[in-house]
């Protein structure tokens, strides 16, 4: 694992991946709902096939200036059976900036993409990674930012 606050940087293939996600307004958002999504995750994610990586789950995230959109998800070998109710989609393949850290792992990020001259790709999902067995935020969770 990297020591905390260094960012690295890698690229990764196409990711599939299946679950579930809830999508508010900045300006109504209301924490309650992710929270509800993700305990009907966890009370659901053995009915996700295919799956990869048991030991561990994916939160893509996307933000607009008046949306947000949070996903909890497993990643899949391939997308032939999704559960009623839940999602599944591939994310195709980008560069990122990951990091884990105590502090923000976001602000590390930009600080970081700052310094060296580059910038995220705000088309495409942030990925928080969190294992089961220690799933806490955001000390234990690994950040993605796309890259450009």
């Amino acid at each position: 694992m990297n020591s905390e606050n260094q960012v690295q940087l890698l690229e990764l293939q196409e990711i599939k991946l299946v679950g579930l996600y809830v999508t508010s307004s900045f300006q109504g958002h209301l924490p309650e709902r992710v929270e509800a999504m993700k305990q009907e995750f966890h009370k659901r994610k053995d009915e996700i096939r295919n799956v990869i990586h048991p030991e561990r789950y994916i939160s893509p995230s996307f933000t607009s200036e008046v949306l947000f959109t949070y996903l909890i998800c497993m990643e899949v070998d391939n997308l032939s059976e999704v559960p009623k109710g839940m999602i599944g989609f591939t994310i195709p393949p980008h560069r990122y900036a990951k990091v884990k850290s105590a502090g923000d792992p976001y602000q590390v990020i930009h600080n970081y993409l700052d310094a060296d001259g580059q910038q995220s790709d705000r088309r495409a999902l942030a990925l928080e990674i969190y294992y089961f067995e220690n799933p806490s935020w955001p000390d234990k969770a690994e950040v993605l930012i796309p890259l450009q």
